[in-house]
């Protein structure tokens, strides 16, 4: 079986350790696509790749020998030609280029993985869709049945599954929890399901990755800054030798930049705790809308026409039932980020209330009458808390009966009022909900070695390996042989 690994970020230090165990256990033939000349490099210099390919040095050619008319000619004979926009807008990247570059790199990217894919022809692509380049690579796959896995990380600690498309959801749980809906589980099923509930309930647990956010841009962490300092020369390279032409991260730009870019975070961070937000929760009818993270994959890509969340909020604000307060909550990660223009922005609605970061999420979503998110976590604690939630992107576990799916904001003034009014917790339904995924999620970790150095430990790389493997020769997902309750 030949596998191609998209080495984007910070996969780079975990992605030659996959390959030798994919390689060791399953006698894989495993090629790496790279976004940066240092990158490539340091594929090429692990050993553990049969071939190496890199982006950036392929769009520097390209971009130098076409026009722009070329180009958008090129573009637009691609069977996805109407997705293309919405490719370049879910990219953090090329959305802020000027259009001439734009139609040349996405036509070099267009030209990169038909000329990849055509000489080393993959059963398998294992790759993230958070940028444009990975979106063209899927669609391109797709077209030609190449098997494309997208990691994603379920809110449960080490339970990870893979979909087959950007906008895909959970396959195999959502088979399994319609099969268990013509039956009921059985006793060790429905006590590992309680369990579960009941550690989530009283634990107020949450995954490694989002305890992560939680942490304040004050908080100085001397062992993660020795890290990020050490990778300093990287990006100095990746700058001096690709400067725009790397599209998969920010290392192509000045390394000053990420040091400037933080100072202002964490001033702006300090302004908005003592000055814009308040962790005073109203009494009375509340609805509760978290702000989510931007650029992020779930949002840009899965639900790329609610991206503009100060509208969305506005359009809830106007739906929501007289008397009731809307809480929004800005996403940890998110801590001086944004503009402190885009706060005044919600101030100024009557019945909008901003909440600081850190106030509790478990305690808004199990306070509030109805909650409402894009694609976030949101939608997860409130079903294990058993309270009504209005989803309007697509959301991985979306096959659960009891979430109200918005797909048009003028729904709201009448989809409020019903979530409130008709909601019925089923416990019934909702442990078949939680042993569906219990029972078919994969338990490793995934994600930076920088941030979770356990990922590149030798058993848990056995699980990866053995995961994508059998993934890759599965429609779905199959089902995991040890259960546990942990959150």
């Amino acid at each position: 079986m030949k596998i191609l690994l998209v080495c984007k970020g910070e996969y780079r230090y975990s992605f030659p350790a996959v390959a030798r165990t994919l390689k060791a256990l399953f006698g894989c033939e495993v090629v790496a696509m790279t976004f940066t000349t240092p990158t490539a490099r340091m594929m090429e210099k692990s050993g553990a790749f049969h071939e190496v390919y890199n982006l950036a040095a392929h769009l520097k050619t390209f971009v130098r020998h076409h026009e722009a008319d070329e180009c958008l000619q090129a573009l637009e004979r691609t069977e996805f030609a109407e997705m293309l926009n919405r490719m370049v807008y879910a990219d953090r990247i090329l959305v802020r280029y000027p259009f001439e570059r734009v139609v040349k790199m996405m036509a070099g990217v267009l030209d990169f993985w038909e000329k990849l894919l055509a000489r080393i022809q993959p059963n398998t692509i294992l790759s993230e869709v958070a940028c444009a380049t990975e979106w063209i690579g899927y669609s391109l796959a797709r077209s030609l049945n190449i098997t494309y896995l997208v990691p994603c990380i379920t809110p449960v600690t080490n339970r990870v599954f893979f979909t087959r498309s950007p906008e895909g959801g959970w396959e195999a749980a959502g088979e399994l929890y319609n099969e268990l809906k013509g039956r009921d589980l059985n006793s060790e099923e429905t006590k590992t399901a309680e369990e579960f509930l009941q550690v989530f309930r009283t634990r107020n647990t949450r995954h490694p990755c989002l305890k992560w956010d939680l942490r304040s841009p004050l908080d100085l962490d001397l062992d993660q800054l020795r890290k990020r300092l050490v990778r300093v020369p990287f990006r100095i390279h990746t700058c001096w030798e690709d400067g725009y032409f790397e599209i998969g991260s920010f290392d192509g730009v000045p390394p000053w930049e990420p040091v400037l870019h933080d100072l202002l975070r964490v001033v702006r961070h300090v302004y908005a705790e003592q000055f814009v937000f308040t962790r005073r929760i109203p009494n009375g009818r509340t609805l509760y809308f978290p702000l989510h993270m931007q650029p992020e994959y779930t949002t840009d890509v899965r639900a790329p026409f609610f991206t503009n969340q100060l509208a969305l909020i506005e359009s809830i604000a106007k739906a929501a039932p007289i008397g009731s307060r809307l809480l929004v909550k800005d996403h940890p990660a998110m801590r001086g980020i944004r503009n402190l223009s885009y706060y005044r922005t919600l101030r100024s609605l009557y019945n909008v209330d901003l909440l600081s970061p850190a106030v509790d999420s478990h305690s808004l979503i199990a306070g509030s009458d109805v909650n409402l998110t894009i694609t976030g976590t949101t939608a997860w604690e409130s079903i294990l808390y058993e309270k009504p939630v209005i989803a309007f992107g697509p959301l991985f576990y979306g096959y659960f009966d009891q979430i109200y799916p918005c797909r048009n904001v003028a729904d709201l003034p009448e989809l409020i009022p019903e979530a409130i009014r008709t909601f019925t917790p089923d416990r019934t339904l909702l442990l078949k909900f939680i042993w569906s995924f219990l029972a078919t999620a994969h338990n490793f970790q995934w994600g930076s070695a920088i941030r979770y150095p356990g990922v590149i430990e030798k058993g848990n790389l056995e699980q990866i390996a053995k995961a994508m493997f059998l993934d890759s020769k599965s429609r779905v997902a199959p089902q995991t042989d040890e259960i546990s309750v942990t959150t």
